[in-house]
């Protein structure tokens, strides 16, 4: 709304990757690139130094900044979050024209005065001589979106009588899809059991530490590759889904799916080579 940028005090507590608009994978392809990543392993480290630290992750992202998938604020800092929060070239220009950007932390509290309080200890006043805080609007849009709330009993199964509790099983492209695929699950009712469903559908539990924080949960911690991680989670769902008929049948080119440009036999490669990899790191186990 044509406010001045030097009206603008951005306060940054975490540096996260930014999915590009005019280029946005999917969670498989990039899982797909980590592995890639990991078997090429340009500058020669150990795999035990990769697959224990963020960098098995970091090494997708800067593949995908390569390739124009994702873009970061500031070249010289590298980003420790991932949220999906997506902008095209034109918006993330629009908002580097912000200058005064703090990296303090998270705010802690805020004075009647204004004064701004971080978790890292410091403070800081408002940098306007003529504003106040009565004339300054403060937005609050730190909090996490999808999988972040202050539940922390971890859910019921998705599938139980007469019950289906709509959870994250496969995440972006967020509610449409997952609700399609829990749609397509219980039309085969005489098919597959309730365990059976549930099997595959693997979900986040929630985080009770993220719960606890003042200002509501956060998270998009780049985090370390484990079996319970959101992608190895999806992985295997869709590996699941991919093995009865009539899902395959119905996934394959589903337009709310996030390979749909994909064909079943590519989808297939994405799957089993991403799958080989992590088997051989012991993050996932079983055969086709």
């Amino acid at each position: 709304n044509n406010v001045d940028p030097g009206n603008i005090l951005w306060i940054v507590p975490n540096e996260a990757w930014i999915t590009a608009r005019e280029n946005i994978g999917s969670c498989m392809e990039f899982l797909h690139e980590c592995t890639n990543a990991l078997k090429d392993n340009k500058d020669n480290k150990s795999r035990d130094d990769v697959v224990t630290s963020n960098e098995f992750f970091q090494r997708g992202f800067l593949e995908w900044e390569k390739q124009g998938k994702i873009y970061r604020f500031d070249k010289d800092i590298l980003p420790t979050k991932f949220k999906d929060a997506t902008l095209s070239k034109s918006e993330l220009a629009m908002i580097q024209k912000v200058k005064r950007v703090v990296r303090s932390g998270r705010v802690e509290r805020i004075d009647d005065d204004g004064t701004l309080h971080f978790n890292d200890g410091t403070s800081l006043s408002l940098p306007w001589p003529s504003s106040s805080a009565s004339d300054t609007l403060f937005v609050h849009c730190s909090a996490g979106a999808f999988n972040y709330s202050k539940q922390t009993k971890k859910p019921p199964p998705v599938f139980t009588p007469h019950r289906i509790s709509i959870q994250d099983v496969y995440g972006t492209p967020g509610f449409c899809f997952v609700g399609s695929i829990l749609g397509k699950l219980e039309s085969l009712n005489g098919k597959l059991t309730d365990a059976e469903k549930n099997a595959m559908c693997l979900t986040p539990s929630p985080d009770a530490a993220q719960a606890a924080l003042p200002l509501g949960p956060s998270g998009g911690d780049i985090g370390v590759i484990s079996k319970d991680h959101g992608y190895v989670q999806r992985l295997c769902n869709l590996r699941k889904w991919l093995e009865v008929p009539e899902v395959r049948e119905w996934l394959v080119g589903h337009r709310l799916f996030n390979l749909r440009h994909c064909t079943a036999a590519e989808i297939d490669s994405l799957v089993e080579e991403t799958w080989d990899v992590l088997k051989e790191l012991n993050i996932v186990s079983g055969a086709k």
